[in-house]
């Protein structure tokens, strides 16, 4: 089901608990009661038609409403994904692993897991800021209509997501294959299943921006470059 402005935001998250992640991304906290998406966005000063294109593609797979989100509104909310990442995500899977690795008499395989996971967050944090200082401010320039002497061009640029995951993919079958659990068997579980969750949650982010922003973007630069051949 496609949603909209007047369904109630408390339903679709019942329906879609994954959704629950993306609340804080659009600044917008619980206790919203009964209201619909069209007043909590209203309230909160969030675009509805971004937040609702966001919601379909999570919920649905829908990325046909692209070229209805509001750029700048886009590139706040992925921002605030990347904090949510650097600032709470990784340093509380990274305190996990590390208990996780003092559990065991195999120094080495502690010191490995730990090396493996913070070799990741020092892979991903560097293809985050990379989107927030070239990639989101090159597209809120052109969203303002802002003139753009750099050269780049998004439809041009070639995407790296597929290659960051393949350090946490490394640390995650030594966990399944290899790691002497003895009797932390259910703490590694746990720490194991955050990886997992991890994994699917940077995944979600990516193909949100591939198949939102970035058509969205392309978009605009399309309209750009048809509106300078006509004055040439």
């Amino acid at each position: 089901m496609k949603y909209t402005e007047n369904h109630r935001l408390g339903d679709v998250i019942a329906e879609h608990y994954q959704l629950l992640v993306l609340l804080s991304r659009f600044d917008i906290p619980l206790g919203f009661g009964d209201k619909s998406i069209r007043t909590v966005c209203a309230e909160r000063n969030v675009d509805s038609k971004t937040f609702l294109a966001v919601v379909n593609y999570v919920a649905t797979g829908d990325s046909t409403n692209y070229h209805d989100i509001s750029i700048l509104e886009m590139t706040k909310f992925l921002r605030l994904a990347h904090k949510y990442y650097t600032e709470y995500l990784f340093p509380v899977l990274r305190e996990k692993v590390k208990d996780v690795a003092s559990g065991t008499q195999d120094t080495k395989m502690a010191e490995l897991v730990v090396k493996l996971f913070d070799s990741y967050v020092t892979e991903v944090r560097k293809h985050l800021q990379y989107e927030d200082n070239v990639i989101f401010a090159y597209a809120d320039r052109l969203a303002k209509g802002e003139d753009d002497e750099s050269g780049f061009r998004l439809s041009k640029y070639i995407r790296a997501h597929d290659n960051i995951d393949s350090k946490l993919t490394e640390l995650k079958n030594i966990f399944i294959k290899y790691y002497p659990t003895g009797s932390v068997t259910r703490q590694v579980n746990h720490v194991l299943y955050d990886l997992f969750a991890c994994e699917a949650d940077l995944a979600s982010h990516c193909d949100i921006e591939d198949n939102l922003m970035t058509p969205a973007v392309i978009e605009i630069e399309t309209r750009r470059k048809a509106a300078m051949s006509r004055e040439a």
